[in-house]
């Protein structure tokens, strides 16, 4: 199982090496030009402020990068953030009440893992986890939806290369 960076991710492709923000949102719209969905200049203003943003994003601090002659209200950001959402561009991290780009869109269930140092966040591919927990809920009658887990702790690079166990 590999970590990907969420941050030089392609929105629509499998996880690139590299890449840049300007280069995410050029293949959102390609991706909504061919899926004729509306990206408008709001959407991907906000795709562009979350795609430049080296850590997850919370929606006020996308509403403060948008400032300009006329402040848009919140409710115009979070219905720009639930279409990134639902096109698949962008993942809402629920324990952090932030947005980061989508690393893997295609993937049918990923583990979104988020350092509480660093705020790197990266997501990975994990059937392990998936089925783990469809066991579990089916031994519990419980019925999960939603395609990503999230995980805090602490990334490589912060904990010294060193893994901490959970007990």
């Amino acid at each position: 199982m590999q970590a990907h960076s969420v941050r030089p991710a392609s929105p629509i492709a499998e996880p690139q090496t590299a890449g840049e923000p300007s280069s995410f949102v050029t293949a959102a719209v390609e991706s909504c030009r061919r899926r004729s969905l509306n990206l408008t200049p709001i959407r991907r203003r906000v795709l562009e402020i979350v795609a430049a943003s080296p850590t997850p994003l919370a929606a006020y601090a996308i509403i403060h990068r948008l400032s300009g002659p006329k402040l848009l209200g919140p409710p115009t950001v979070y219905r720009a953030l639930d279409f990134l959402v639902e096109a698949g561009f962008v993942r809402h991290l629920a324990l952090r009440k932030a947005f980061v780009l989508c690393a893997r869109p295609d993937a049918p269930f990923v583990a979104m893992l988020t350092c509480t140092a660093c705020g790197d966040t990266s997501e990975t591919p994990s059937e392990e986890v998936r089925a783990a927990i469809a066991q579990f809920a089916s031994a519990t009658g419980f019925a999960p939806h939603g395609r990503a887990i999230e995980i805090e702790g602490r990334c490589a690079s912060c904990s010294g290369g060193a893994i901490e166990h959970v007990p």
